[in-house]
């Protein structure tokens, strides 16, 4: 960079010093050749000394008058100063020549006339030079060259308007005087050096100009293979720009040239703009501005400079990345950062800030704020069902709807799989959130066609207010998702506010979550046997296996308070496995070979490969397949009845036997038996109960028995709790029983020879009794 800046500095001085020589001496030619006409009476002659003089003020103050020239380039004395010293070094030179005269008379200047050249001469420079600003055409060159003959011209015959000669004595000291032929001679001499260096500095412009074409056309070439714009300016005007420029700035390459660099920024880039042009090239690193297109469009780029010689001069190249696709890209990875890729809601983060934005704003204005916690009932059935694409669709469709039914100032943020936050700002009571939360729930209650499908799905909402229930963010959602929890628990599909006591049960519940998930690795889980028993002879032909929790701290925990807990954490897939294990293990070490019963949920079905794990147990305890049952209730079929019946064909052919437990409790189960063909079913205690109290009861029974006896099926009852029970169903003709008249549940199983007596005695005397 700075041999750059010498080598232009070296070729402007060389530039500058030819140019004066040149002006200076063909000025001085066309003074003496103006001279040499002038012939008076008189003899005259020409002082040496003065005569070379006079060549020295023209050449110097041309030269003095381009270096100042040069310096003020661009301030109001550019032209004012220089031409004042051109045309003072031209009226220098003339009166030299003038004084230089010797002749047999006097001669004597008119001041009148000597000022009157004198502001001639400058008055023309000062005009030249204001015209020399800009000399890109020919018509202005010539224009500039008029100026500068009226300058010298009108000098020279009003200077010698103001020359008088009146006859004196013949001239002495010839030697030092030039006769009118030898001033001729030397006139003529420096006039055809003045036309040799003129012919000389034609050629060699001409070969620069050659040169300097042939470089713009090799940089203009590279340049428009850039794929950044290039522009080359000095002075502040623009040179030369690269295709790439004129694409970006949308002008043609001849509007761009010769525009002033901050014509192409905007405005507000302007000062920052110009304090980098002072400062030192080696502090500038790239800045990012805004280019203005013709349009009047703002680009943002990326400039960065450096100095390079271009015409033989120093300018200034300037390159300029489009920053446009990069600006493009990143506000994309903002977006994607804050807002789910699914649904293109704001995701939990933006959410977080949304709340934290709205309590700020609640707490000034002393407004409310209500944050809605939703949770969609039945989605993954039909993700299972349907696979992820449908789904997906689903979510979507969710969330158009319950934008639908929120004002443009509400945000709705998707924060996991299938749940949602909306957050209302700005609440005005209780009343309106719940008004909302319902037009939320009904919304979402249409069903939603998918594809070729039509399904339907539920959704729990969960409330919390500001700022009765929560002033932060995270107090907010833990509240909010606290209702839901209570929502959840109560069956779905409904809208519940926090409550205080729910923060303690919720914790409660979690504690209880957190203990469960580590049950099976500090062995605190148990199996509970209680035997099935043949209804006509009281032969043990089966034990269930019931599983309990010994909590260290709690006791005996009922299954009906943490298995509906291990369904809802995900851990009833582990905890089933470990139940099928253990009673296959156990049933291998009885000393008869009774069946064993398991109870398989509904979400483990989902949850867990049923028959892989069950092979898996029959084969690491050598038990055979025909002494497990398995029981299911209904609720498999109503969550995916293909899927259900696929299991179950799978564990028959292992030679499962498979049993339909709570019979007759639900809506569809006559219809779950043309599905699949069970080995039993069993009959739902809750009809034992009401045998005595109600005569349709009895009916009922009976015809279940009928029912599963002519499909092939065995009936086993459940809860059979009293005598009468045993001597009522034994004469429907029941298979099997199981009830705490037989035996309770026990970790250990009731098998001995003394507990089976009792048994058989029971059914005997029952047997007995009815006869009698």
């Amino acid at each position: 960079m700075a041999q750059v800046e010498l080598s232009g500095q070296r070729a402007f001085s060389r530039w500058m010093l030819a140019s004066a020589a040149v002006f200076g001496c063909s000025v001085w030619s066309l003074h003496f050749v103006a001279m040499l006409a002038f012939t008076p009476a008189t003899e005259i002659a020409y002082e040496l000394g003065l005569t070379g003089a006079s060549i020295l003020v023209s050449v110097l103050g041309t030269l003095l008058a381009l270096l100042v020239r040069h310096r003020l380039l661009g301030t109001p004395m550019a032209a004012v100063l220089p031409g004042t010293i051109l045309g003072l070094s031209v009226a220098g030179m003339h009166y030299l020549g003038v004084s230089a005269m010797r002749a047999s008379s006097l001669v004597v200047l008119d001041p009148s006339y000597v000022i009157a050249s004198v502001a001639l001469s400058v008055g023309f420079g000062i005009v030249a030079l204001t015209r020399a600003q800009a000399l890109l055409s020919l018509a202005r060159r010539v224009e500039v060259a008029i100026w500068l003959t009226l300058a010298i011209c009108g000098l020279h015959f009003t200077g010698m308007a103001a020359v008088s000669i009146t006859p004196l004595e013949p001239l002495e000291g010839a030697d030092l005087l030039l006769g009118s032929t030898q001033l001729g001679f030397a006139v003529g001499s420096i006039s055809l050096l003045v036309l040799v260096a003129g012919l000389t500095a034609l050629l060699l412009q001409q070969h620069l100009s050659r040169r300097n074409l042939d470089e713009i056309s090799r940089m203009r070439l590279l340049s428009n293979l850039a794929y950044e714009v290039l522009l080359i300016h000095r002075d502040g005007k623009v040179l030369e720009v690269n295709s790439a420029g004129t694409r970006l700035f949308g002008m043609p390459v001849e509007d761009i040239i010769g525009k002033p660099v901050l014509d192409l920024f905007s405005r507000s880039d302007a000062p920052a703009l110009i304090r980098r042009a002072t400062r030192r090239l080696e502090d500038l690193h790239p800045e990012e501005f805004e280019a203005r297109t013709g349009a009047g469009v703002l680009v943002p780029v990326e400039l960065s400079c450096r100095i390079i010689e271009f015409g033989g001069r120093t300018a200034t190249a300037v390159a300029l990345r489009d920053l446009t696709a990069l600006r493009r890209d990143e506000a994309r990875i903002r977006h994607l950062a804050l807002h789910d890729a699914l649904t293109d809601l704001p995701n939990r983060y933006l959410m977080e800030q949304r709340i934290d934005h709205a309590i700020a704003t609640a707490a000034q204005v002393g407004s409310g704020l209500a944050v809605l916690y939703l949770d969609l009932d039945r989605f993954k059935p039909i993700n299972d069902l349907y696979g992820h694409a449908a789904g997906d669709e689903l979510l979507v469709q969710v969330s158009r709807r319950l934008l639908g039914e929120l004002r443009p100032t509400d945000t709705l943020a998707r924060i996991g799989g299938d749940e949602f936050i909306v957050v209302l700002p700005q609440a005005a009571t209780p009343a309106h959130v719940s008004e909302v939360a319902t037009q939320l729930l009904a919304e979402l209650a249409r069903p939603f066609r998918i594809d070729s499908h039509t399904v339907e799905i539920g959704v729990s909402v969960g409330i919390a207010l500001y700022p009765d229930d929560g002033t932060t963010v995270e107090s907010l959602l833990r509240a909010a998702d606290t209702a839901l929890y209570r929502v959840k628990d109560e069956g779905r599909g409904g809208l519940r506010f926090f409550e205080a006591s729910m923060d303690a049960q919720l914790h409660a519940r979690r504690t209880l979550e957190h203990e469960l998930s580590g049950a099976i690795a500090r062995d605190e889980l148990q199996l509970f046997d209680q035997p099935i028993v043949n209804a006509r002879t009281g032969e043990i032909e089966t034990f269930e296996a019931l599983i309990r929790w010994q909590h260290p701290e709690r006791g005996l925990v009922s299954p009906a308070e943490f298995i509906p807990l291990a369904e809802q954490a995900d851990l009833i897939a582990s905890i089933g496995r470990w139940v099928i294990d253990t009673a296959c293990a156990t049933a291998a070490t009885w000393p008869k070979a009774w069946r064993v019963a398991v109870n398989v949920s509904p979400s483990q079905f989902r949850q867990s490969d049923v028959p892989a794990i069950v092979a898996a147990a029959l084969a690491r305890n050598a038990l055979d397949a025909s002494r497990l049952v398995v029981e299911i209730t209904e609720s498999v079929f109503i969550q995916d009845a293909t899927n259900a019946v696929d299991v179950l064909s799978r564990l028959r052919q292992q030679g499962v036997r498979l049993a339909l437990d709570d019979f007759g409790s639900g809506y569809s189960s006559l219809s779950y038996l043309q599905q699949f063909k069970f080995d039993k079913i069993k009959i739902d205690q809750s009809f034992v109960r009401r045998l005595g109290q109600d005569a349709d009861t009895l009916t009922i029974i009976g015809a279940i028995v009928n029912l599963g006896h002519n499909l092939g099926l065995h009936v086993t009852v459940e809860g059979v709790e009293t005598a009468d029970q045993l001597e009522i169903l034994r004469g429907l003709g029941c298979d099997q029983m199981q009830g705490y008249l037989f035996a309770r549940p026990s970790p250990t199983i009731t098998g001995r020879e003394l507990e089976q007596a009792r048994l058989r005695a029971m059914f005997a005397e029952t047997f007995v009794r009815a006869r009698a």
